[in-house]
C-alpha cells in the first residue's frame, strides 16, 4: 500500500489485510480505520490515539467523528477508528424456530412467523413480540423466549481478542507509515471499547505511553460468547409502555458459533480462550512504560468492583496506574468523553507521553502468551506488521 497523503483532509480512510481469524477460522473481509487529524496539522509532537468504540456503536456515528475530533485537536493526535472484527454487532434481528417454540408453549398462544414479518424496525419487533404477552399481564419476556441478534459481514463477537489484534494491525500501519511522535501513542474506551484497549495493553507492552479506561471489563464474559448455552442475556432490550407506568424487557442472544458445552468442537471455548482475554493472569504481565488510567465505579452491575480491583492490583506491580475507584453515588462517571478527558489533561501528574520512542514493532518484539495447553505468540515486525500464532504446548 502507497504512503497517503493527507494533503488539507482533516478525514482520512484507511483499508488494509486483517490478520486471520486463527481461533475459528472465519474469512475475513478488508479491515477498515477512519483517521481524524488535527486542525493545525501534522508536526513532530503529533501522537496517535486509538479510540475504540464499545457495543452498540460503529466508528461512523456521529459520536464517534465528533470524539476523534476533539481528541485530535485537544491532544495534538492522530485519531483512529477502527471498525474492528464483530464491531457491527446486533445488526439484524432473527426470530429462530426456539424461539416461536418456547414463546407459544409458554404464553399459551399460536403465532407464526408470519405474524411479524411486517416489523420494518428491530424496535417494531421488539413491541410486536410485545403486545400479545402484554395482554396476558407479563412485563418481561421469559428468558427462554430470546430473539437471536446477527453480527453483520458474517462475523462474530471474538470477544476482545480479534478487535484488539485489528486495532494493533491499523496501529502498525500508522507507526511504519507516518512520522509521528512515537513517545505519544495512547488507546482510549469506554466499556467493551476500553476492555479492547487494555487488551492491547497487554498484547503489546513496550508501545503505548497511556492507555485510559471507563468501566471497562477485565476477561472472558461467558453470557455475551455462549448467552444461548447458559440461559443468560447478552443483550436486554427495554422500553416505556403507557407513558412510562409500565417498562418490558425481552432478553437476546448473538449468533457466536462458540460452544462450552462440546469440548470435541472446534469451536469450544476452551480455558486457553479465556486466559489471552483474561486481565487477571499474572505470568502473562511485564515491567513496561505504560501508564494506565483506570475509572470503575463501585455500582457498575457488568462488571463487579471486586474484578477491577483484582486486575488493578496485578497491574500495580508492572506498570504506573492511576485508579479511579468511583463510590456509588459519584459523579465521575456521568462525565462524557470530553469532559473526562478534558479534566484529564488538566491533571499535572497524568503522563501522556513516554520517554522512549521505542515500540514492540520498532523492536521486532515476540511476545509469548501461555494459555492453559496453548501459546500465543505475537511477532511485531519493524515494517509495521503483526503476526499471531496459536501452538500446542508439548507434553
Amino acid at each position: 500500500m502507497n504512503k497517503y497523503d493527507w494533503g488539507l483532509k482533516m478525514e482520512v480512510h484507511m483499508e488494509l489485510r486483517p490478520h486471520p481469524d486463527i481461533e475459528l477460522g472465519v474469512r475475513r473481509t478488508d479491515l477498515s480505520a477512519d483517521f481524524t487529524i488535527p486542525e493545525t496539522g501534522i508536526d513532530t509532537d503529533t501522537g496517535v490515539i486509538m479510540v475504540i468504540p464499545g457495543f452498540g456503536e460503529s466508528c461512523e456515528t456521529e459520536h464517534q467523528k465528533g470524539l476523534r475530533a476533539y481528541l485530535a485537536n485537544k491532544l495534538n493526535c492522530i485519531a483512529v477508528g477502527t471498525s474492528y472484527f464483530g464491531i457491527y454487532r446486533s445488526s439484524q434481528i432473527q426470530l429462530t424456530p426456539s424461539f416461536l417454540y418456547n414463546y407459544n408453549r409458554i404464553y399459551g398462544l399460536n403465532m407464526s412467523f408470519d405474524d411479524f414479518a411486517l416489523a420494518q424496525s428491530g424496535e417494531e419487533l421488539y413491541r410486536m413480540i410485545t403486545e400479545p404477552v402484554l395482554r396476558r399481564g407479563v412485563t418481561s419476556l421469559d428468558i427462554r423466549c430470546q430473539p437471536l441478534l446477527i453480527t453483520d459481514k458474517g462475523e462474530y463477537q471474538s470477544w476482545g481478542f480479534l478487535p484488539a489484534v485489528d486495532n494493533l494491525r491499523v496501529l502498525g500501519e500508522i507507526i511504519n507509515k507516518y512520522d509521528i511522535n512515537r513517545k505519544k501513542i495512547i488507546a482510549f474506551g469506554n466499556g467493551y471499547g476500553g476492555y479492547i484497549a487494555m487488551l492491547m495493553g497487554k498484547f503489546a507492552p513496550q508501545t503505548f505511553s497511556l492507555i485510559i479506561e471507563r468501566e471497562a471489563y477485565s476477561r472472558a464474559e461467558l453470557k455475551h460468547i455462549v448467552s444461548g448455552e447458559l440461559m443468560e442475556s447478552d443483550y436486554v432490550f427495554a422500553f416505556d409502555l403507557n407513558q412510562g407506568d409500565l417498562r418490558f424487557t425481552i432478553a437476546s442472544s448473538s449468533n457466536n458459533p462458540w460452544t462450552i458445552e462440546d469440548e470435541t468442537s472446534g469451536y469450544y471455548f476452551s480455558d486457553s480462550c479465556r486466559q489471552i482475554r483474561s486481565l487477571h493472569i499474572e505470568k502473562h504481565r511485564c515491567v513496561s512504560p505504560t501508564s494506565y488510567c483506570i475509572v470503575h465505579s463501585e455500582n457498575n452491575e457488568n462488571v463487579l468492583i471486586k474484578n477491577k480491583d483484582q486486575c488493578v492490583d496485578i497491574l500495580k506491580r508492572y506498570n504506573r496506574v492511576d485508579y479511579r475507584r468511583i463510590a456509588a453515588n459519584g459523579s465521575s462517571n456521568r462525565l462524557t468523553d470530553q469532559e473526562f478527558i478534558e479534566d484529564l489533561s488538566n491533571q499535572p501528574d497524568m503522563i501522556w507521553e513516554k520517554e522512549s520512542d521505542d515500540t514492540d514493532f520498532s523492536l521486532d518484539s515476540i511476545c509469548s502468551f501461555v494459555c492453559s495447553d496453548k501459546v500465543y505468540q505475537f511477532s511485531f515486525l519493524s515494517e509495521g506488521t503483526l503476526e499471531v500464532s496459536i501452538n500446542e504446548i508439548d507434553e
